[in-house]
């Protein structure tokens, strides 16, 4: 049972039918989806993979290299050679969005803070055809093996890994270096909860929250400086707690007049909402509307996106 207190937070800021799907969403099995890696394959290739074992599969209508198959398909696909020789990559559709706000061209700057285990650093890698240089930081050990893994495993060549705390790493780094940043930041994960495994929401609490509230907005006052004058931030968590979301984007508007956030639209995609501008008595800076929270679905886990540009 999810806590008492949760649900009467969400049923806040969501309506009656948001607050039905959210709950219906953490009922769900959510559909098994992978991308293309266009370093090493071919849409040609992967449909005559899928046809050749029997999966059927249907692509995801807001995301062109994103392929959705059932989940019964999913140990035959990851059991497959295609699989291990990184031709494709494993991962949700949420997960694939933030790489394409980026605007990412050829031979950027890029710096991924919180990159493992490595899902959207070798997504941008791809984008950018391995040209350019992308710098993506992870501090834990562990993590940092499956960052490194998947590097070599998805043939990227352009990015550099740095096995370190991000904020130290941000206070060395030289000012207006990056075209393009991205934090994917920690979070208190609202939108994985399983009504079926306690384990999921079993730490939930308001103080986690406030703490990884404090994490997100030290990371993100951190990373501007780093950001080039036109340069791209893309802020995103997998939860919906407004003081992870929408509140660290309206404190760090309130001190970065030059910052704007740019509206995002992805009119395809199911359970997309505005972000709110006002939480507990709070009122936040209007543009915030041009921020999303994605609800939890059989499609795609709860999540949040901002897209920041400096001017």
């Amino acid at each position: 049972m999810l806590p008492k207190k949760y649900l009467q937070r969400i049923e806040s800021f969501l309506s009656k039918n948001d607050l039905e799907q959210t709950i219906k969403g953490y009922t769900e099995d959510r559909v098994c989806s992978f991308r293309i890696n266009t370093l090493k394959s071919n849409q040609e290739e992967v449909e005559s993979f899928l046809y050749s074992q029997g999966i059927a599969f249907t692509k995801a209508p807001f995301l062109s290299l994103a392929y959705i198959i059932d989940k019964k398909d999913e140990f035959t696909l990851k059991g497959s050679d295609f699989f291990y020789e990184g031709k494709i990559y494993v991962q949700g559709l949420t997960s694939q969005i933030p790489a394409i706000l980026l605007d990412l061209q050829k031979d950027m700057r890029v710096f991924d803070i919180t990159a493992a285990p490595g899902s959207k650093t070798t997504q941008m890698s791809a984008i950018m055809e391995n040209t350019g240089l992308i710098v993506a930081c992870e501090k834990h050990q562990i993590r940092y093996y499956k960052l490194m893994h998947n590097i070599k495993l998805q043939g990227t060549t352009n990015i550099e890994s740095r096995k370190v705390d991000a904020e130290k790493l941000m206070s060395e780094l030289k000012k207006e270096s990056f075209d393009a940043i991205l934090l994917d930041a920690p979070c208190s994960a609202e939108g994985r909860f399983k009504l079926d495994n306690e384990r999921s929401y079993g730490f939930w609490t308001l103080t986690n929250i406030r703490e990884k509230a404090l994490i997100q907005e030290t990371l993100l006052e951190a990373s501007i400086p780093l950001l080039k004058k036109w340069g791209v931030l893309v802020y995103s968590t997998c939860t919906l707690a407004p003081e992870e979301n929408e509140g660290v984007i309206n404190s760090i508007l309130a001190k970065h007049p030059n910052l704007k956030l740019e509206k995002i639209e992805l009119p395809e995609m199911p359970f997309v909402r505005p972000g709110i501008t006002s939480f507990e008595g709070m009122t936040y800076n209007s543009d915030i509307e041009n921020t999303v929270r994605i609800l939890p679905s059989h499609m795609t886990e709860g999540f949040y996106l901002a897209k920041i540009r400096k001017v």
